[in-house]
């Protein structure tokens, strides 16, 4: 099956969705009663795995892949090439605002690139594309259920102020200055394959209704917290 047409939810697409989830859930259970020595080690094996993916990913794209990308296409400014370097900056000791960031973007994001990928085979590209999304959701689950960290309800205030009034611009202006056909974030055209935002306005208005929906996601990602906090009270 490999190099064969993507099928959305075909075999391989629904193989590699069981793998992401069985990792997420049953790696996380395994370190979350182990020494603190063994969770280190495994944090700076998931560190390494992520930031290797974040290295070599521009270099499969420019020169391993059939047809490869423009190189204003690989700079890693993408929502989830951030989440991957904030859970990498924060499994080497960084500040716990980077592992928020990176629950709600890659749990809002990742998982929504998992199950609408844009990639048109099963080829070299899809494997790292997977992979990426994938180490982002087990990353987050392991950081969360090992590490014993959480969001609150404040948590989502801090990270969409710094999602919309911070990086957004920054990503923003990044597209105007590299131009065509840098596309970080979808700011400047929908994406090529099926996505909830197709049915949306073109960009940039699109934001008009991709910001409402993406915090909505936050507070939903959120909801078995809130549910938990208010039924343990």
């Amino acid at each position: 099956m490999f190099g064969t047409p993507f099928q959305l939810f075909g075999t391989v697409h629904l193989i590699t969705i069981a793998i992401i989830i069985i990792v997420s859930i049953f790696l996380p259970k395994f370190y979350k009663n182990k020494s603190e020595q063994q969770k280190s080690l495994m944090k700076k094996v998931m560190a390494c795995i992520i930031a290797a993916h974040v290295i070599i990913s521009p270099y499969k794209d420019l020169y391993l892949l059939t047809n490869p990308y423009d190189w204003r296409e690989t700079v890693p400014l993408h929502m989830c090439d951030l989440s991957e370097i904030f859970l990498v900056w924060f499994f080497l000791g960084g500040p716990r605002i980077l592992y928020l960031c990176a629950f709600f973007w890659g749990l809002a994001g990742a998982t929504m690139a998992i199950l609408t990928p844009d990639i048109p085979y099963h080829d070299l590209d899809y494997i790292f594309f997977m992979v990426g999304h994938g180490m982002i959701v087990v990353g987050i689950m392991f950081a969360t259920v090992s590490l014993g960290n959480r969001p609150y309800a404040k948590d989502i205030l801090k990270v969409v102020g710094i999602t919309l009034f911070i990086l957004l611009p920054i990503v923003y202006l990044l597209n105007l200055l590299l131009g065509a056909p840098a596309n970080f974030w979808y700011l400047m055209a929908k994406p090529a394959g099926a996505s909830l935002m197709d049915g949306m306005l073109d960009p940039p208005f699109h934001l008009l209704q991709t910001a409402p929906l993406a915090i909505a996601m936050f507070y939903l990602i959120y909801l078995p917290y809130f549910i938990k906090d208010n039924v343990s009270k």
